[in-house]
């Protein structure tokens, strides 16, 4: 059963950030007359965020190259306090902690370059002068660098939650460039809400959205009163405002729809509000930001749960979507957002009266905001999926230039397309971690003009103002950064400033203002980058695809240009695949990730190749290359057309890997073969799943490589798993960091969720394939036997499950999963010894005799542990079930079920 406890700790590593957990602090103690700890350190590349985490009994001096930066106060919690600006020039540097007499501290500093490269420094011996008194988890109910209640660089918007703040962050710890200055404005006081968007008014005052409901109009005087008034109350959260045509535009995401407030009087009270555009769908990546065009309509930007509104022009830009996978994958329906729908995030183009409204672009996961620059280039900001770290779908926070169009490759689950794809496009500059929520050019701003020509863009999660400038190359720069600034909307003032305001999440809003009293040299504008080739294939393909194939079928098929070939594997007939095929390998004699991206759009848009056109493409598909990004489309291709010679050709490039992207990905696509291999081939991919489960990676990662160790361990036949045991069972993986990050949605199904389904359950029709399927998802396969079915593995290590239905009914069954430790079995219970030299061992009981008991840990290793009697200090049988909770929640109510039917039509 200690397989099952082995796949508790995989599932948990799915609600955790990083492999590596943060290293615990330890108490040093200071002598009568005090003293300073010191310790060197130097971060070197980019330093997305500095973070020291300090606690003492007494009142601790932070002190950096012998000068002081700040005073901590004795308190129960750890405090924070940003050194970003101080440790990002890449030099070395001494951090010391004045300490008093006789007081003890701790420390923990978080060097935070991205998500996956994150490294800590914490208190230990090493630091100068450091008398160790023990670790600061040693009693965990007063541990004061428990994450529940300090917070780390990307959990800083947790410190402006309610009761943790009243007033909005000061402004004067705010970092900015030189000659800028940031003042607050307001606060937002109870009542006010928290505060999601903004938008300037024709007569200067300042709109804000509330997060729950309404809004507010801010009127400024000269002489600095402030006047807050109640301009709607039944608008639910405004995330989007916009003041154009005389009117107010509002985007309000509970209230699902795009509003028109008329001021008809002018006497600042709206008389008339419609209703322009109703979507269904989620409000979580929801309807966001607007903002007027060039051309006078109203561009909408939509996350990816809104689903598209019912009146949409048929003639819109985006059409042709699909999700165009070679070999679709079946978790990714069960995957976070795994319910999104095509296009996912969208651009909406509306004009002012609602009367058209057309699909401008979609393939996005949460874009918030958008915005135009001078020449009438649309851009945004679009969110990564944080918890996708580490595998090779994962795509960074990106700027994207928004085209009629575009499909920019977001889909559910693994099947997001790599920015290499020709039938996406890339991105103008990859972010790295962030939460992007408003953005906005400089334009108008009483700024330098490097400043005015920027666009900025609000990190919510890292507290943030960053500013991206285009020139020969686009580079980024952090322009504004506190601790906590959870950015949500902004935008340059009639006054030449630049305003912002931070809430969500219930947080404590304030309005900020920026200004530049430094010089202003003169500086010639920047030229604009020429137009990308992928934006000019782009275009074309456009062009082609809205023109009647017929006209230029045959063209395309002679052209040896791929980009047409797309279009035709795009809109062609499935009778076009073989002269698609025919024309690829013509024009690319040897395989191209162009080439191989056409096939596979093919394929997956028109069926499988004939018998014929498999072979030529099997000779065609030349396997290793030396580029990465090549060596997987080609084993996807390869794995998909059932090649014999696939697996062995990518064992050197597993066994080369060195990332976690390719360490998953191989044995991920490989997966899908259940027949052809030898026991080493097995045993070098379960290898590459551990190596990979000890790198850095967020919830997806580590799910993935359960779920894919998982798949290939159920493909083994009974003596192939019990001779690869031991790679099958890696070792216990690091203690993880739950609070790091968000972690999976999963349902935690508790009996009276599922009792009213059983009533109605006809386990005569259930799926059997969805069976087999939740038997190994959750387990249970590896640790019982659950059918003479020979292509499933038959676990030894609990109860025989063939004949369980004869014993238990459906309820009791369930009852058992969902409550392991309820019902134990006295022949399944764990022995735990204590020795007399400190250690703890939980086993099975192997054997016992009167000089010594042998205990296995794991009932899948051969390895056991011999304890003589004699150094027993204390023994006891646990009462908790080695089988663990909570093995059902990663399955969805009907996978539940099938499961359940499964065992009641073994009778």
């Amino acid at each position: 059963m200690s397989r099952c406890f082995l796949f508790l700790l995989l599932s948990a590593s799915a609600f955790a950030q990083l492999a590596n957990s943060p290293p615990v602090p330890q108490w040093l103690a200071a002598p009568e007359a005090g003293t300073t700890f010191t310790q060197t350190v130097k971060h070197e590349g980019k330093l997305l965020k500095a973070v020291l985490l300090t606690a003492s009994d007494g009142a601790v001096e932070i002190v950096l190259d012998g000068k002081s930066i700040a005073t901590i106060k004795a308190a129960d919690t750890a405090s924070g306090t940003d050194l970003t600006q101080q440790l990002g020039d890449g030099k070395e540097h001494q951090l010391g902690l004045r300490v008093p007499g006789k007081a003890k501290t701790a420390a923990r500093l978080e060097l935070n370059g991205d998500l996956a490269a994150v490294r800590w420094i914490a208190t230990d011996a090493s630091w100068q002068n450091a008398v160790v008194m023990g670790a600061t988890d040693a009693d965990p109910a007063t541990n004061p660098f428990d994450l529940k209640k300090t917070f780390d660089a990307y959990n800083s918007w947790q410190l402006a939650k309610p009761g943790a703040q009243n007033q909005a962050t000061d402004p004067a710890t705010l970092t900015l460039p030189p000659g800028f200055k940031a003042e607050l404005i307001r606060s937002a006081q109870p009542g006010e809400d928290s505060w999601v968007s903004m938008a300037f008014d024709p007569q200067g005052r300042i709109t804000l959205g509330k997060e729950k409901k309404g809004l507010l109009r801010l009127t400024l005087s000269g002489s600095g009163d402030q006047k807050v008034e109640v301009i709607d109350d039944e608008l639910l959260e405004c995330r989007g405002l916009l003041y154009a045509h005389g009117s107010l535009f509002a985007n309000a995401n509970n209230s699902k729809a795009l509003y028109r407030l008329t001021d008809a009087d002018g006497d600042g009270v709206f008389e008339e509000r419609k209703e322009l555009v109703r979507t269904e769908g989620g409000v979580g990546h929801g309807r966001n930001h607007i903002k007027l065009g060039p051309d006078g309509d109203i561009y909408v930007a939509h996350g990816n749960n809104v689903l598209l509104p019912k009146n949409l022009d048929p003639d819109s830009p985006l059409k042709n979507y699909a999700n165009d996978q070679l070999i679709p994958n079946p978790w990714d329906s069960s995957m976070f957002d795994g319910n999104v729908e095509l296009p996912a995030g969208h651009i909406l183009r509306v004009k002012p009266d609602g009367s058209k409204v057309t699909l401008l672009a979609g393939g996005l996961r949460n874009p918030l905001d958008i915005a135009f620059n001078s020449r009438g280039d649309l851009f945004t900001f679009d969110a990564d999926m944080e918890r996708d770290v580490g595998t090779p779908w994962y795509m960074p926070t990106r700027v994207l230039q928004i085209v009629p169009g575009g499909d920019y490759g977001w889909r559910r689950g693994t099947g997001r397309f790599p920015a290499w794809y020709t039938d996406t496009l890339p991105s103008v500059i990859d972010i790295g971690l962030s939460s992007p929520t408003g953005i906005y050019f400089g334009y108008g701003a009483e700024f330098p003009q490097k400043y005015q020509d920027a666009l900025y863009l609000l990190d919510w999660s890292y507290g943030r103002i960053i500013a991206v400038h285009f020139g020969s190359t686009v580079t980024q720069e952090t322009f504004v950064a506190g601790r906590p600034l959870n950015v949500t909307d902004g935008c340059i003032g009639p006054d030449g400033a630049m305003w912002f305001t931070t809430g969500g999440r219930g947080t404590q809003s304030g309005l900020y203002r920026v200004t530049y009293a430094g010089n202003r040299p003169q500086q010639k504008a920047v030229a604009a980058k020429p137009v990308s080739t992928a934006l000019s294939k782009h275009a074309e393909r456009m062009r082609l695809e809205s023109q009647p194939v017929s006209e230029w079928r045959e063209q395309a098929l002679h052209s040896k240009d791929m980009s047409a070939l797309l279009a035709l594997a795009r809109v062609g007939q499935s009778s076009d695949l073989p002269a698609i095929l025919d024309a690829v390998m013509k024009a690319a004699p040897a395989p191209a990730l162009d080439a191989l991206r056409v096939v596979a759009v093919a394929i997956a848009r028109h069926g499988a190749p004939d018998e014929a056109h498999h072979q030529k493409l099997m000779a065609w598909t030349v396997y290793p290359q030396k580029d990465t990004f090549l060596n997987r489309e080609l084993c996807r291709l390869l794995v998909y057309l059932k090649s014999p010679k696939v697996i062995e050709k990518t064992m050197p490039l597993i066994q080369a890997a060195t990332t976690s992207e390719d360490l998953l990905y191989y044995p991920f696509m490989l997966r899908y073969l259940k027949d052809g291999w030898t026991l080493e081939q097995r045993k070098i991919a379960f290898e590459a799943l551990n190596k990979a489960e000890k790198m850095n990676g967020a919830s997806t990662f580590f799910k993935a490589i359960s779920d894919t160790r998982s798949e290939l361990a159920a493909a083994l036949k009974p003596e192939e798993a019990t001779q690869l045991a031991a790679v099958i069972s890696p070792a216990k993986p690091a203690v993880l960091s739950a609070h790091a990050l968000p972690g999976h949605s999963f349902k935690n199904w508790t009996l009276e969720d599922l009792a009213p389904l059983l009533v109605k359950m006809d386990a005569k029709t259930r799926s059997r394939d969805s069976a087999k399927d939740a038997l190994i998802r959750a387990q249970c396969v590896f640790c019982h036997k659950v059918s003479n079915d020979p292509t499933l593995p038959a676990g030894v290590f609990g109860p025989d499950l063939v004949q369980v239905s004869a014993r238990f009914n459906r309820r009791d069954l369930l009852d058992h999963i969902l409550n392991p430790s309820k019902f134990i079995d006295e022949k399944f219970r764990y022995v735990t010894v204590k020795t007399s030299d400190g250690k703890t061992i939980t086993g099975s009981l192997e054997s016992e005799d009167d000089e010594r008991v042998v205990l296995r840990p794991n009932p899948l290793a051969p390895e056991k542990s011999e304890i003589a009697k004699a150094m027993i200090k204390e023994r006891s049988v646990s009462e908790i079930s080695p089988m663990p909770p909570g093995l059902l929640n990663s399955l969805k109510a009907e996978q539940i079920l099938d499961l359940l039917a499964w065992f009641e039509n073994l009778k």
